[in-house]
């Protein structure tokens, strides 16, 4: 490795060498503004060094990891979502006295794994970024240790998300057997050959370790028939570490799954069935079980669920233009789903429980008219109306289905998504028509934290201008996927 590669990896660098920094800032008893401010700069530092990471791309850093564009936009998004979640968590923590140097120094431990699944090329380096931001994901989701639904849900997802590691190491190891390689292309390229035309023994070990790649993928992504973990862990968490594992976590997983299934989208696609089938009960069941929720995070947890159904829609339909409408798809899906949990991270700050229950919203359209707006675009995003960057990405997801024949995929997706805008809907009443009697006793309204504010005002910004001006994103989504498709 030479100087030229160390620069490339610096923005994997930076955020490790960050996280050490305000563990150590931490046992000197530095006060939590410093420590915030070192989060931050580690963050800033990392997104900063990205358009150098630019200029030698595309490149092969180690045997492990691969910087090219498609590396670089998911960088840049996931560094973004971690920026905005590090401002978003500090009024949370003041209020629950928990602001010392553990919570941000594991979020920069999460980042980190979340960028060397983002820059993985090899299966090894993909398990060692999935461990490290798991890992810290375990202790993220107790870390309110005096709070019995905090540590539930971290109990939940120690033991799920060990199944699902187990699942993933057996599924690689039979990728192994079957194709002599872990290079993620390579290994795909070789078990969709094998799919086509190769020995019996060896096809049998290549689908049975497809197979199981494929379950742990869904265990990490929550797919059905592998969500029952995510409402309770959802709602049990601190708001702020459910915004992550509803965003961050699944932006690096769908960014790894898409250079897996690579060979099989651009090619045959032997995989499609399983994918069509998988996209209709996730979208279906999604959209159906959040219609009977009054809890505002699980309500969210079961919505990510059916737009994770939605990004599979456009897996199944394949080619370059599946893949573009992929990455488009998970570009707003982060800005959305993080902007309607920044609303509930903001409310919960203000009091000692976290405002999950529909209740909380009854009257915010006349109590906090900004942050009802904001949850409105989000909202809206998250239903697909007008003129929001929700409608776009679907619309996007829907061209692909129909270029390709798929039907029956789009008329699922039209009639899953008209199924969700009852529930999102409801919020919007409660908020704006809802009456103010029996709201849970909550501290007078009063201003969002400044840090906040302005991040909630990007993403409403953002999500807006993707839905208006949506070209630069689209030709930055088809230079991604160009770099893993090969055009």
């Amino acid at each position: 490795m030479n100087t030229t590669d160390l620069l490339g990896l610096s923005p994997l660098i930076i955020p490790a060498l960050a996280g050490i920094l305000v563990m150590l800032a931490g046992a000197f008893r530095a006060r939590p503004a410093v420590l915030h401010a070192l989060t931050i700069g580690g963050i800033g530092l990392a997104l900063l060094s990205i358009p150098l990471g630019r200029s030698l791309a595309p490149r092969d850093l180690t045997p492990l990891l691969r910087l090219d564009a498609y590396a670089l936009l998911f960088l840049s998004l996931l560094y973004a979502t971690l920026g905005i979640l590090a401002i978003l968590a500090r009024p949370y923590l003041q209020a629950r006295r928990r602001q010392g140097e553990a919570f941000p120094a594991l979020l920069l431990f999460a980042g980190t794994g979340m960028g060397v699944m983002a820059c993985s090329n090899h299966f090894a380096s993909f398990f060692l970024g999935l461990e490290t931001l798991t890992v810290a994901l375990y202790v993220l989701l107790g870390y309110l240790r005096d709070d019995r639904r905090s540590l539930e849900a971290a109990v939940k997802y120690l033991i799920l998300a060990a199944l699902a590691s187990g699942f993933l190491l057996f599924g690689i190891a039979l990728v192994y057997a079957a194709t002599g390689t872990l290079v993620l292309d390579a290994a795909a390229r070789a078990a969709a050959a094998l799919l086509q035309e190769g020995p019996a023994a060896e096809a049998s070990w290549a689908v049975a370790g497809m197979l199981m790649l494929m379950v742990g993928f869904g265990f990490k992504l929550a797919l059905v028939p592998f969500h029952m973990w995510s409402p309770d862990v959802y709602q049990g968490a601190p708001a702020p570490v459910t915004a992550l594992i509803a965003t961050g976590s699944k932006g690096a997983v769908v960014a790894v799954l898409l250079r897996v299934l690579a060979p099989d989208i651009a090619g045959a696609g032997r995989l499609a069935p399983l994918l069509a089938g998988l996209a209709i009960v996730t979208m279906f069941a999604g959209n159906l079980l959040a219609l009977l929720q009054t809890d505002v995070k699980r309500l969210l947890a079961y919505s990510s669920i059916a737009h994770i159904g939605y990004v599979f829609v456009a897996l199944a339909a394949g080619g370059a233009g599946g893949g573009r409408a992929v990455v488009f798809y998970m570009l707003i899906y982060l800005a959305t789903t993080l902007g309607a949990f920044g609303i509930v991270s903001v409310l919960s700050a203000e009091g000692d429980a976290d405002a999950d229950d529909l209740g909380a919203y009854r009257g915010l359209g006349r109590r906090r008219p900004a942050l009802a707006a904001t949850m409105t675009v989000m909202l809206l995003s998250l239903a697909g109306v007008p003129p929001t960057g929700g409608f776009l990405a679907k619309f996007a997801v829907l061209d692909v289905a129909i270029g390709a024949g798929r039907w029956t995929l789009a008329l699922a997706m039209v009639i899953a998504s008209g199924i969700g805008l009852y529930y999102y809907l409801r919020v919007l009443v409660v908020m704006y028509m809802g009456d103010e009697e029996g709201i849970p006793t909550m501290p007078s309204p009063a201003a969002a934290p400044l840090g906040s504010s302005l991040a909630l005002g990007v993403l409403v910004v953002a999500v807006l201008a993707i839905g208006l001006y949506p070209e630069p994103w689209l030709r930055a989504a088809g230079a991604a996927v160009s770099a893993v498709l090969g055009g």
